[in-house]
């Protein structure tokens, strides 16, 4: 009868570290094509900041207690770093969100289509998405090479100064139509406009310029300082005559009323009316839908403010235009 084989022991251990190694190099083949940090992302080394552009090999070693990092940066240089007391490692998106102009406006006169995207003359980009703007997603660039960003950057500065210059032309286009249909409205000699309203004198467009323009623009010089004479004259001291000279009828529209003012009060300057007791220049306050007489044409104060000049039972001041619904007539 034949003896039994002997088994060394080596026999028996085989399987098992041939299955330890299976399972190393399968881990690795896995790590590899599905890394935990995968490029572009963010390293946090001892309070220093990184971008890695490569996946970064990080570990501590057997025997020792700090970390390690090597990964590569923008420019395909490979970073090592060695003795980390912390490390954090963060991943970074692809996509990001394109920066959102703070105000869209139409472009070249067309009507935003749902869907479309549209990218302004700073760079700027927007997405209609069901009658909204919503953001247009774009390509990280925090891995972009030194070399390329220079490239890029040049590339949207051309593009900004060419749509800049397309958006001038198109104005200065604009104004000279502008300026042609009113020059042919406005021959020498021609009476002064004037607001609907109130019937102050109105100038020529602004930015037009021309022999037209600077004769029409003296004859309503003339006629704004006749109107200031009159604004400035004393006010008679018989009731009925001055109510006479109410030029309209109008209403306060302001939500929470409005109040009548000293004329210095609509001048530039924090507290143009000085102190004056705590009040700053006010005369009287009304409520909505009061009924006040306008007493002059629309003026412009100093702070740029449209005002006129009224009258509420006794009291005469100044109020911002904006508050009154002058009557129709």
């Amino acid at each position: 009868m034949p003896e039994p084989t002997k088994t060394t022991w080596w026999t028996k251990v085989a399987p098992f570290i041939a299955g330890a190694g299976l399972w190393l190099m399968l881990s690795n083949l896995y790590n590899c094509a599905f890394p935990d940090h995968p490029a572009p992302a963010l390293i946090e080394a001892d309070g220093k900041t990184y971008v890695a552009c490569s996946t970064p090999d990080t570990g501590r070693g057997w025997f020792h207690s700090t970390y390690y990092a090597d990964f590569k940066d923008n420019n395909g240089q490979t970073i090592s770093l060695r003795g980390i007391e912390k490390l954090a490692v963060t991943n970074l998106p692809h996509k990001i969100d394109a920066p959102m102009p703070s105000n869209p406006v139409a472009i070249d006169g067309k009507t935003y289509q749902e869907g479309a995207e549209y990218t302004w003359s700073d760079n700027t980009k927007a997405r209609v998405e069901n009658g909204r703007w919503v953001p247009v997603k774009i390509t990280n660039t925090v891995c972009e090479s030194d070399d390329d960003k220079e490239k890029r950057e040049a590339r949207e500065s051309a593009a900004r100064a060419a749509e800049q210059k397309k958006e001038e032309a198109a104005a200065a286009a604009k104004l000279a139509d502008t300026c042609r249909e009113w020059e042919q409205k406005h021959p020498l000699g021609s009476s002064v406009d004037t607001w609907a309203q109130d019937g102050s004198p109105l100038g020529s467009p602004l930015g037009c310029v021309g022999q037209l323009e600077t004769a029409y623009n003296e004859e309503v010089e003339k006629e704004q300082a006749l109107e200031a004479t009159k604004r400035t004259s004393p006010v008679p001291t018989d009731l009925k005559k001055y109510e006479a000279k109410a030029l309209h009828w109008a209403t306060v529209v302001g939500a929470y009323g409005a109040e009548i003012y000293k004329h210095c009060n609509f001048n530039a300057g924090y507290t143009p009316c000085g102190y004056d007791d705590g009040k700053f220049g006010k005369i009287a306050s009304l409520h909505s839908g009061d009924r006040v007489q306008v007493l002059s044409p629309k003026g412009r104060s100093a702070s740029g403010t449209e005002i006129y000049e009224v009258k509420f039972q006794s009291w005469v001041g100044w109020m911002d235009a904006a508050a009154l619904s002058l009557d129709t007539e």
